[in-house]
């Protein structure tokens, strides 16, 4: 089963001694673990780590960690990737090994909260995590990245964007997960029954297959069957975006989703690239002309409801 556009959450001690197989009944298909929080210390490792684990793994759920970092430089980054290096030794998970950076207090405080410190830090890690044969993420927000990363830096690895809300302001091809909400949640309940209020993601990739094909994480290259882009499909649920040439998204996975609609409708010959140009602007107003709405070039609800008809 591909996770292209499948639910997930992400869980730590704070979870307690969480009941996974509640949380795959509910519909979420995998689980990003977080193992610790920054330097390479034990009593630093995350409590529930080895037990969220071994519940993934005895469920079947594809399953992935993230660090929370309190890295301030380069050297400090460095521990970190030897922190995540130990934990996951003799372990293979399907999902991707992310650096969590949120902690604009702590930065603020150490002086690296700015673009030059940050993405070096950054770097770091995500070079060190591919060196040592894993497939990285970076775990951050919006204002991260548009203000305090190099645009090199947020290129080199896929991007787990933080925002709860109902769409995602961050829509390039890189963009591998979205946590659209966790104690605020604007699409659903920020809840599970039996398990309590919990972070949930949106996956954009099919993370196991890529990561077995690609003989990371401690998997033999070509273990995943298929090619790396198996499971890629198009896929709509309740939470997709306003889209736009102007004012609105204009990249990423979903404009391709509305170009490929309109071709498969004959309402235009587009390129299928994720840019949402005067070409696709057309095609869209030409489609809400059929269908007696707005022709304002605005892909929004009823758009979407009409598309998916």
């Amino acid at each position: 089963m591909s996770l292209v556009g499948a639910k997930g959450v992400d869980i730590s001690y704070a979870n307690g001694n969480i009941n996974l197989s509640k949380v795959k009944d509910a519909g979420y298909s995998y689980v990003m673990i977080r193992c610790g929080y920054g330097s390479d210390i034990r009593s630093q490792d995350d409590a529930q780590f080895e037990s969220n684990v071994s519940k993934a793994e005895a469920l079947g759920m594809p399953w992935g960690v993230y660090l929370y970092s309190y890295a301030t430089n380069v050297s400090e980054a460095q521990s970190e990737v030897e922190h995540v290096k130990r934990l996951l030794k003799g372990k293979k998970p399907t999902m991707p090994i992310a650096l969590d950076v949120e902690d604009t207090a702590w930065y603020q405080k150490h002086g690296c909260y700015n673009r030059s410190a940050l993405s070096a830090i950054v770097s770091t890690f995500i070079q060190g995590i591919k060196s040592a044969g894993y497939y990285p993420m970076l775990y951050t927000g919006y204002y991260e990245i548009r203000d305090y990363l190099t645009a090199d830096v947020v290129n080199s690895c896929d991007i787990w964007l933080a925002e709860w809300s109902r769409y995602p302001d961050y829509a390039k091809d890189n963009l591998g997960m979205w946590q659209y909400g966790g104690e605020t949640n604007l699409i659903e309940s920020n809840s599970i029954p039996g398990v309590g209020v919990i972070d949930k993601d949106k996956c954009y990739k099919d993370y196991p297959t890529i990561i077995k094909n690609g003989g990371f994480n401690g998997w033999a290259k070509g273990s995943g069957g298929g090619s790396s882009e198996e499971g890629r499909k198009i896929y709509i649920d309740i939470s997709m975006p306003y889209l736009a040439k102007t004012g609105y998204i204009n990249t990423g996975e979903e404009v391709k989703t509305v170009q490929l609609l309109l071709n498969a409708m004959k309402y235009g010959n587009l390129t299928v690239d994720g840019f949402f140009g005067s070409a696709t602007d057309e095609a869209v107003k030409k489609f809400q002309k059929s269908r007696k709405l707005d022709q304002d070039g605005i892909v929004g609800k009823d758009t979407w409801r009409f598309l998916l008809k």
